[in-house]
C-alpha cells in the first residue's frame, strides 16, 4: 500500500464512530462546568472588586489592628505584647467570666506554651488572634441572624437549607471559592473558619429563642411591653444558655479549622503542625500539638459556663447599677447574718486538739520557709552541676534554697508547700471552714507531704561525678526538719479534724484504685529505666578516639594552611555526628545520674500500699478511707514535685545541648495520676457544720466521732 493510502486508512480508523457503551464517548459529551466557573470568577474579580473589599474589610480591620499588622505595630497588638501581659489578660478575662481559680490555672497553662520556645509562643498568640477574630465576627453575624430566625419563620425556612449545606460540605471545599476571590493569607483563612464555625451559633440561638415559654412571652405582651422589650428583656435573657453554648461550639469548631487555615497561608500553630507532618519532625509535631491543645483548653474554659456557679463580676456590677436607687433589694440575696447561719449552719469550730496540731503544722511550715533562705549548696551547684559546666567548681559558693546553684526549684517547691501549709493552719485557727477548699487538715497534710518529699528529693540527689567539691548546706537539713514537723502535725491534725462526707461512700472495695496504683508503679519503673538527662555537649561526647582524630586534623591544618577551612568543617561534622549518635544519657537508677528514679519508685510502692486501705481492703469507716486517700495524694504531689523540680531546675540553668530526659516526664505523669487517683474520695469530704442549739456538738467539734453526727455542707 502506498504512503497516501496508509494515511487515509489511518484517518478512517481514527474517525470510526464510538459505541454508546465505550467510556471514551463521555469526552464527546463533556460539560464545560469548570470553564463556566472560571469565567464567572474572572468577571467577579474584574468587576466587583469593591464588593470583595467590603466583605474582606472586617477581617482585615480586626486582624491587622489587633493581632498582627505588617505596616505598623501598636502597643495593643497581640503579637507585640510581652508574654506576661498576654497571660495577665487571660487571667483577668477568665476571672471575670469564671472565677479566680480558673483564671490562675489558665494563665499558668498558657505560659507553658512560652516555655516550649519563643517560636511556639509567637505562633500561639497568632492562633489565639485568628480564633478570637473568627468568633467575634461569628457572634456579630450569627446571634442577630439566629434571633431573626427564631422570631420570623420565613427567615428560618430560608436560612435552614444553607446551614444544612454548610455543615454537610467538607471543610476543604470551603477553601476553593475564598482562594479564588481573596487569595491566600490570614484574612481568607479567617473567612473560611467563620463560615465553617457559624452554623451551630445560628441554630442554637434560634432554638433558644423558640424555647422561651409562650406564656411568658404572652404575659409580657399583655403588660404592654413592646416587641423590642419582649426581645431584649424576656427572650434573649432566657435564651442566654443556648446562645452561650452556641458560642462555645463555634469556638471549638474554629480551633478545629486551624490546620486548614495553615494550608491557606495563615500562620499559627496549625502551620507548625503542618510543617512537622510534612517533614516527619517528631519534636516539632509533639510540641506544636501540646501548644495547640493548651490553647484549645484555655479558650474552651473561658467560654464555658458551669451550672451552679456564683455570679461573675459583670453580673454583680450590673446588679449594683440596676439597684442603685433601691439598694435594699440586694439584701434579699444576702446570705450573711445570724439568721442565715442558723438556717444553713456554720462550719464546726476548731477544738483544742485540732488547734494544737494545727499550730505544730504551722511551726513546721515556718521552719520550711526559713530554710530556703539558708545555704543549701556549698562550693558547687548540686543540680546545676549536672547541666552547667561552670557550676562544677565554685569554691567559696554559698547558695540558698532559691538560687539556681542551690535548691533551685526543689527549694521553691518547699517554699510553696510551706506557704500553703501556713495558710491552711492560719485559716483553721482564725476562720475554720471559711477559706479555700484545701485550707484545712486534708490540704495541710497534702502540702506538708509534698514539701517533705521535695526536700528529701534534693537530699537524695548526689553531686555530679565531675564536681570538684561539694558540701550540703544547713538549709536543706532545716527544710527536712520542717517538713517532718509539718507532716507529723498534719497527720495528728487530720485525725481530730471534724470532717465528714457530703454523700455516703460506697462500702465495697474499690478494685479500680488498686489496679491504677499498680499501673502507676509500673509507669514509675519505666520512668526509672528511661533517661533522666541527655548530655550532647561537645566536651561530653568527644571520646579519646575522636579527640585523636580531631588533633590529627588540627595538626594537618597548622602544617598546611590551605586545608584549614576544609579541616575545620570536618571537625565540626565529626562533633555534630557524635552529638547526634552518641549523647551521654543516665537513667533514674544509675549512680552517674540523679538517682531520683529509685526514690520515685519506692514512693510509688508506698503509695500503692497506702491505696489498699484507701480502697477499703481492710475495712474501716469512711474517715479511715479518707485519711489514707489524703496520704496517697500527698505522695503523688511529692513525686510530681520531685520530677518537676528536676526538669525546671535544668531548664533554669543548663548549657546548650543538655536537656532533661523522658524519664523525668514519665515520673511527673505518674505523680499526677497518683495524686488524682484519690480525687473521688477527697472531693466528698468537707468540714462538718453545726447548727443553732447544738451547743454540745459545738463544744465537742474537735472529736471526729462527734463530727460524724453533724450535717455537712
Amino acid at each position: 500500500m502506498s504512503a497516501a493510502g496508509l494515511i487515509l486508512a489511518q484517518a478512517e480508523e481514527a474517525e470510526a464512530p464510538l459505541r454508546f457503551w465505550d467510556n471514551a464517548i463521555l469526552d464527546a459529551w463533556e460539560i464545560p462546568f469548570g470553564f463556566w466557573i472560571d469565567e464567572m470568577v474572572s468577571w467577579v474579580v474584574a468587576n466587583m472588586e469593591t464588593v470583595l473589599d467590603i466583605i474582606k474589610w472586617p477581617f482585615s480591620f480586626l486582624f491587622r489592628n489587633f493581632v498582627n499588622s505588617p505596616e505598623y505595630h501598636p502597643w495593643w497588638e497581640l503579637t507585640d505584647m510581652p508574654w506576661i501581659l498576654v497571660c495577665a489578660i487571660v487571667l483577668v478575662v477568665a476571672t471575670l467570666t469564671r472565677n479566680l481559680k480558673v483564671g490562675i490555672g489558665l494563665a499558668v497553662m498558657l505560659a507553658l506554651c512560652g516555655l516550649l520556645g519563643n517560636e511556639f509562643w509567637e505562633e500561639t498568640v497568632l492562633t489565639i488572634g485568628l480564633v478570637v477574630v473568627s468568633v467575634v465576627i461569628c457572634a456579630m453575624i450569627g446571634i442577630p441572624l439566629g434571633v431573626l430566625c427564631g422570631r420570623v419563620d420565613g427567615v428560618w425556612n430560608a436560612v435552614r437549607p444553607a446551614l444544612d449545606a454548610m455543615q454537610v460540605v467538607h471543610a476543604f471545599v470551603y477553601i476553593i471559592p475564598f482562594i479564588f476571590f481573596f487569595g491566600l493569607g490570614p484574612e481568607p483563612a479567617t473567612m473560611v473558619t467563620m463560615v465553617f464555625a457559624i452554623p451551630p451559633l445560628i441554630r442554637l440561638t434560634n432554638l433558644g429563642i423558640r424555647q422561651v415559654p409562650a406564656d411568658v412571652v404572652e404575659a409580657s405582651r399583655a403588660y404592654g411591653a413592646s416587641e423590642w422589650r419582649v426581645l431584649l428583656d424576656v427572650q434573649i435573657p432566657l435564651a442566654r444558655p443556648a446562645i452561650m453554648t452556641g458560642l462555645n461550639q463555634t469556638l471549638l469548631l474554629s480551633i478545629s479549622m486551624i490546620g486548614i487555615a495553615a494550608i491557606m497561608g495563615a500562620s499559627g500553630l496549625g502551620l507548625l503542625v503542618f510543617r512537622a507532618v510534612i517533614n516527619i519532625d517528631t519534636p516539632l509535631s509533639t510540641s506544636a500539638g501540646l501548644a495547640l491543645f493548651i490553647v484549645a483548653v484555655v479558650l474552651d474554659r473561658i467560654s464555658q459556663t458551669e451550672s451552679g456557679e456564683g455570679a461573675n463580676l459583670f453580673t454583680r456590677i450590673y446588679r449594683a447599677w440596676a439597684h442603685r436607687r433601691d439598694p435594699q433589694a440586694l439584701l434579699a440575696d444576702s446570705s450573711g447574718g445570724p439568721d442565715a447561719d442558723a438556717a444553713e449552719g456554720k462550719p464546726a469550730p476548731a477544738g483544742a486538739s485540732e488547734r494544737t496540731w494545727a499550730i505544730v503544722a504551722l511551726i513546721g511550715s515556718v521552719v520550711g520557709i526559713v530554710s530556703v533562705l539558708l545555704p543549701w549548696s556549698l562550693d558547687s551547684g548540686l543540680v546545676s552541676g549536672y547541666s552547667r559546666g561552670a557550676d562544677l567548681d565554685l569554691a567559696g559558693l554559698s547558695a540558698n534554697g532559691l538560687a539556681a546553684e542551690g535548691g533551685s526549684f526543689f527549694g521553691i517547691g518547699v517554699l510553696a508547700m510551706s506557704l500553703l501549709v501556713l495558710g491552711a493552719a492560719v485559716t483553721t485557727l482564725t476562720r475554720p471552714g471559711r477559706g479555700g477548699r484545701w485550707f484545712g487538715a486534708d490540704g495541710a497534710l497534702l502540702f506538708a507531704g509534698g514539701g517533705l518529699i521535695s526536700a528529701v528529693s534534693y537530699l537524695w540527689i548526689g553531686p555530679s561525678p565531675e564536681a570538684v567539691s561539694h558540701q550540703d548546706g544547713i538549709g536543706m537539713w532545716v527544710a527536712l526538719a520542717g517538713g517532718v514537723i509539718a507532716v507529723v502535725g498534719s497527720m495528728l491534725w487530720i485525725r481530730v479534724a471534724p470532717f465528714s462526707p457530703l454523700h455516703p461512700l460506697r462500702i465495697n472495695i474499690s478494685f479500680s484504685r488498686i489496679v491504677i496504683a499498680v499501673m502507676i508503679v509500673g509507669l514509675l519503673a519505666v520512668a526509672g529505666l528511661s533517661p533522666w538527662f541527655v548530655d550532647a555537649r561537645a566536651q561530653s561526647v568527644i571520646t579519646p578516639e575522636l579527640q585523636a582524630e580531631i588533633d590529627a586534623l588540627e595538626k594537618e591544618a597548622r602544617e598546611d594552611t590551605n586545608k584549614a577551612g576544609q579541616n575545620a568543617i570536618s571537625i565540626a561534622t565529626l562533633v555534630a555526628e557524635a552529638q547526634r549518635k552518641n549523647p551521654i544519657a543516665a537513667d533514674g537508677f544509675t549512680a552517674t545520674g540523679p538517682g531520683l528514679g529509685r526514690l520515685a519508685l519506692w514512693l510509688g510502692v508506698v503509695g500503692a500500699l497506702f491505696s489498699l486501705p484507701a480502697a477499703g481492703v481492710f475495712g474501716g469507716g469512711e474517715r479511715r478511707r479518707w485519711m489514707w486517700s489524703v496520704a496517697v495524694s500527698a505522695i503523688g504531689v511529692g513525686i510530681l514535685l520531685a520530677s518537676a523540680g528536676w526538669i525546671a531546675s535544668l531548664v533554669r540553668a543548663s548549657d546548650s545541648n543538655f536537656v532533661s530526659g523522658p524519664g523525668s516526664f514519665l515520673c511527673l505523669l505518674a505523680g499526677f495520676f497518683l495524686f488524682i487517683s484519690s480525687r473521688g474520695v477527697l472531693k466528698e469530704f468537707r468540714r462538718s457544720k453545726v447548727y443553732a442549739g447544738d451547743s454540745g456538738l459545738m463544744a465537742q467539734a474537735g472529736n471526729p466521732q462527734t463530727a460524724m453526727a453533724t450535717k455537712t455542707n
